[in-house]
């Protein structure tokens, strides 16, 4: 089986992504792009545009990969949104602002900030070490229906990280070495159960403005 060329493109900002007391937790609560997410969007709808063309396009089913996969992906539709590809879900906390998770939950917020755990979860949700396998077999499954073809997938921080650790040998609790910016481009050459990275966190189509490391 030839390899695929696995294109992946983080969503564009969001208010999930920002720095404020009402920040929300951002893992399945489906916040939509903003203004600058969709500026961000856009450039990436441009940047693709001049390169070759998809075989076809996966997406993450919350709207803010939706949308931002609807806008950058021109004429290669229509989007496949795969379940696989969400963020990770962090069960009763997920839509919370984040300060509020803080105080109610502080040993726990400690022990995410730790990375140690890879059993770690918050209530309800899932753990790094099963949104590892999810991604892993996400991925497996899109090259192996595109054998030898070029494909885009846009996603979510948690799901890129999860990928790019398993390929470095990083545990699945330390999500924060491999975390790319908005709407940035990661290229992997993906055959059977394992890929290559090509590049990472490419966000050269987008200017100075917006360039800014999302959360």
């Amino acid at each position: 089986m030839r390899p695929s060329l696995l294109v992946l493109a983080r969503h564009g900002h969001t208010a999930g992504n920002g720095a404020g007391p009402a920040t929300p937790m951002s893992g399945w609560t489906d916040t939509p792009l903003d203004a600058r997410g969709r500026e961000e969007a856009e450039a990436l709808r441009r940047r693709l545009a001049g390169g070759p063309a998809f075989d076809a396009v996966y997406s993450s089913p919350l709207s803010r990969a939706l949308e931002t996969a609807r806008i950058a992906a021109g004429a290669w539709g229509p989007v496949r949104p795969h379940d696989g590809l969400r963020e990770i879900g962090c069960g009763d906390v997920d839509g919370l602002p984040i300060e509020e998770v803080k105080a109610r939950h502080a040993p726990l917020w400690e022990a995410h900030l730790r990375q140690a755990d890879d059993d770690f979860r918050w209530p309800g949700g899932e753990s790094y070490r099963e949104l590892r396998a999810r991604c892993l077999a996400t991925m497996a499954a899109i090259a192996a229906a595109h054998p030898g073809q070029r494909v885009l997938v846009v996603t979510h921080a948690g799901v890129i990280g999860q990928i790019l650790g398993a390929l470095h040998g990083v545990p699945p609790a330390r999500w924060e070495p491999f975390r790319p910016g908005n709407a940035s481009l990661t290229s992997l050459s993906w055959q059977g159960e394992r890929g290559v990275l090509l590049r990472f966190d490419d966000r050269e189509h987008l200017s100075s403005s917006t360039r800014r490391p999302g959360g």
